[in-house]
C-alpha cells in the first residue's frame, strides 16, 4: 500500500512538464511508519524539497506530518508549506504557510497542489 502511494507521488511529478530532475526516497521506520523524503528541479531553476512522515492503518495512509518548501534558482525561499504546530494563531492550525516573514491560513495541500503553485512561478 505505501509503495502505491510512493508511486502515486512519482506520477505527480513526472506528470508535471515544467519539472527536470527529481529523487524520491522512501524510508521504512516500521511495519506502519514510513518517510517520503525528496527534491525536484524545475525549469527557471526552481527547487522544491518534500517531505512526508506517513502512517498506515488498516486500508489507510494517513500524512501526520508534511513540509514542502519552494526555493528558487538563488536558494531564496519562495513558500514553505507545513504543519508543524508552532503557529497556533493561524486559524487553519497546524497548517499554514510561510511566504517571507508571513504565516498564512493554508489548506492541507497535497503535492499535486504545490507543484500546480510552482508551475505558475515559472510560467509568469
Amino acid at each position: 500500500m505505501i509503495e502505491s502511494y510512493h508511486l502515486t507521488l512519482e506520477e505527480c511529478i513526472r506528470n508535471c512538464p515544467l519539472s527536470v530532475t527529481y529523487h524520491l526516497s522512501l524510508f521504512h521506520l516500521s511495519p506502519s511508519t514510513f518517510y517520503i523524503e525528496g527534491e525536484v528541479l524545475f525549469l527557471k531553476g526552481f527547487k522544491l524539497f518534500i517531505f512526508e512522515f506517513l502512517r498506515s492503518r488498516e486500508d489507510i495512509i494517513e500524512r501526520e506530518k508534511y513540509r514542502y518548501q519552494c526555493l528558487s534558482e538563488d536558494g531564496m525561499s519562495i513558500f514553505r508549506y507545513d504543519n508543524a504546530p508552532h503557529h497556533q494563531e493561524v486559524k487553519t492550525f497546524p497548517h499554514h504557510k510561510h511566504i517571507g516573514k508571513e504565516v498564512l491560513v493554508s489548506s492541507n495541500p497535497g503535492l499535486a497542489q504545490v507543484i500546480e503553485e510552482i508551475e505558475k512561478f515559472i510560467l509568469l
